[in-house]
């Protein structure tokens, strides 16, 4: 079947892409992104955090760009500044609608993507992420209907997804038990391998920010702390 031109990070949404043909079961992928000027309570104080939170939206979206198992990305989010960054980066940006919320977010971007196509719902602070490492994800995930990543502290969430209509996100406070609760399966629980490592580090405090670099983050990121 042929596929659609898919756009890289980097280039212009009006810039063609490499042609490629589509598997049926390719993800689409939704990033949600409150704003680059708020959030990140824990970090404040920092002078560059716009542009480490800028950094990190960006690294995320060249992950999901750079796995082949991805074919289109939805960025959603209340800054039209973040629209003009996931246009830059290739991806597609959505102006949320209320109510706000990062799982309704994540629903609004399920409601405008591919129908039938299965989602994974990304945090725009995991800047650890690579291509591979969402390609091992998506991988474990194909063996179940809904799915989520805990984060490195054991409580909350990184990644989530679904394969099947229907399914939510519970992201948030205890999410990681929220998940669980509601039949998603632990991905990579057992695993202590490279790419589980980068899956679950998120980014909320100055210890954490240590721990992703000592890991590995992405260009972006390592340019804006370099």
């Amino acid at each position: 079947m042929t596929g659609h031109p898919r756009r890289l990070v980097g280039q212009s949404p009006a810039t063609p892409g490499i042609a490629f043909n589509r598997p049926v079961d390719t993800w689409t992928a939704i990033v949600p992104i409150r704003s680059l000027h708020t959030g990140k309570s824990r970090l404040t104080g920092r002078p560059d955090l716009f542009a480490l939170t800028e950094s990190f939206a960006r690294d995320v979206l060249a992950a999901c760009a750079n796995c082949p198992e991805i074919d289109e990305v939805i960025v959603v989010t209340s800054d039209p500044q973040v629209v003009e960054l996931a246009e830059q980066c290739g991806a597609r940006g959505l102006l949320q609608a209320p109510p706000e919320g990062i799982n309704e977010a994540i629903a609004q971007g399920r409601a405008a993507s591919r129908e039938g196509s299965p989602v994974v719902a990304i945090l725009g602070d995991t800047p650890c992420l690579t291509g591979a490492v969402l390609t091992t994800v998506l991988a474990a995930a194909t063996e179940h209907d809904v799915s989520f990543v805990a984060d490195t502290a054991g409580t909350g969430s990184t990644i989530w997804c679904s394969r099947i209509p229907g399914a939510t996100s519970h992201f948030g406070h205890h999410s990681r038990a929220h998940h669980r609760a509601m039949g998603a399966v632990e991905l990579g629980s057992d695993q202590r391998g490279e790419h589980w490592l980068r899956a679950r580090r998120d980014v909320d405090t100055a210890i954490d920010l240590w721990d992703a670099q000592r890991i590995g983050v992405g260009p972006a990121t390592n340019r804006t702390l370099s």
